[in-house]
């Protein structure tokens, strides 16, 4: 008698089929599951910006993607786990794109609805190459600059200043203290400039009585070197400069 005849030799090869189904559909599972899949991810970048993404590739756990619109083409970077744009980047400019620049009400809508923070400053400058609006928002007592395509509206470079540093003998809530000398009230950022003699903080504060000024303290002695009062001229704030510091 073969070893197909043996009764023994059906229900083991029944068994070693399912373990080896059974593995492969585990190995697939585990390697899919929580992976943003490409038609997914093309789809969202799409969607997201517009165009149509021509190319698109997994590298270093990220997706590389190639986004062909009508004022450019662009390169995306987004994480392949849950597919969070990481970066997008001009790679090509296109020719005398018949694009109109977005209007400051309009970037100001968008930074608003996607940042859960308060608007600082927005400047447009239309000499660079794309035009870019430098957007400064305060959120949670930090300053992010952000870097928008003025043409797309598309955030291309987002930047946190930093609030410390290690040559700086004041902490940032000893900074605060001092500069709420000054004027008492929320802090809306506190950044920290570095500089050949310790650096110094710049710190925002508005009052109740919705004053605002820019409080600049030295990292190191911990003296207010400058006050901007908001919505005043540079002698006014010399004027006041002077008479607090006296």
């Amino acid at each position: 008698m073969t070893i197909f005849g043996k009764s023994w030799f059906l229900p083991l090869l029944l068994t070693f089929i399912l373990l080896v189904g059974g593995g492969i559909f585990i190995i697939n599972l585990t390697k899919t599951e929580g992976e943003i899949s490409h038609e997914i991810m093309r789809s969202r970048i799409e969607q997201m910006y517009g165009g149509n993404v021509t190319n698109i590739i997994q590298k270093n756990g990220q997706y590389k993607a190639l986004l062909e619109r009508n004022d450019g083409n662009y390169e995306v970077l987004a994480d392949k786990l849950n597919g969070d744009i990481i970066s997008i980047a001009l790679v090509k400019q296109a020719q005398n794109p018949d694009v109109p620049l977005k209007s400051q009400d309009e970037i100001i809508a968008y930074v608003t609805k996607e940042y859960d923070g308060i608007l600082e400053r927005i400047v447009l400058n239309s000499q660079s190459e794309p035009p870019m609006y430098s957007v400064e928002m305060s959120i949670d007592e930090t300053l992010i600059t952000l870097s928008i395509d003025a043409n797309t509206g598309i955030v291309l470079d987002t930047i946190e200043k930093q609030t410390t540093a290690e040559q700086a003998l004041l902490t940032k809530e000893q900074a605060i203290m001092k500069a709420k000398t000054q004027l008492n009230g929320k802090v809306e950022y506190i950044v920290y400039e570095e500089t050949s003699d310790g650096g110094y903080y710049l710190i925002e504060i508005e009052s109740d009585d919705d004053q605002e000024a820019v409080i600049q303290v030295h990292g190191v002695s911990g003296e207010i070197l400058s006050v901007t009062w908001d919505d005043q001229d540079d002698s006014d704030d010399d004027r006041n400069n002077d008479s607090e510091n006296d």
